[in-house]
């Protein structure tokens, strides 16, 4: 793998911030757009999720994403694959209950002629601070 050229790591990490913002605002219309149709998303408890389970959750409102502060990211490419990785703080609104989890991540995006989407999600916990 190779490290991004600033302009790939510019549109991947604006690609990113925008699935954030359609995940607090509950938008599965602009996610379904943003992720591949082979989507796979791997939470931090090892549950597994394909597109449809992951968007029918954000519908339904099980948990709504409150902020998501990343640090620590790094983008690499490997042809038109770029890789994503880092670790966020992430609040969430799980049935009104406030719920704050620290995970590493690495998110798998793939460009087209056409767009740039989300392949794969995965989360690992870290320990408490």
């Amino acid at each position: 793998m190779t490290h991004a050229p600033d302009d790939q790591a510019t549109t991947v990490l604006a690609a990113d911030e925008a699935r954030y913002q359609a995940l607090y605002a509950q938008d599965t219309a602009a996610l379904e757009h943003m992720l591949t149709s082979d989507y796979v998303h791997t939470h931090a408890n090892g549950k597994t999720d394909d597109k449809a389970a992951f968007l029918s959750s954000i519908a339904a409102g099980r948990y709504r994403f409150v902020e998501a502060v990343r640090t620590e990211q790094r983008v690499r490419t490997a042809g038109p694959t770029i890789v994503l990785s880092g670790t966020t703080r992430t609040t969430l609104d799980v049935g009104g209950e406030t719920k704050v989890m620290r995970n590493a991540f690495v998110t798998v995006w793939v460009e087209s002629e056409t767009a740039l989407q989300l392949l794969h999600w995965q989360a690992t916990a870290l320990p408490a601070a």
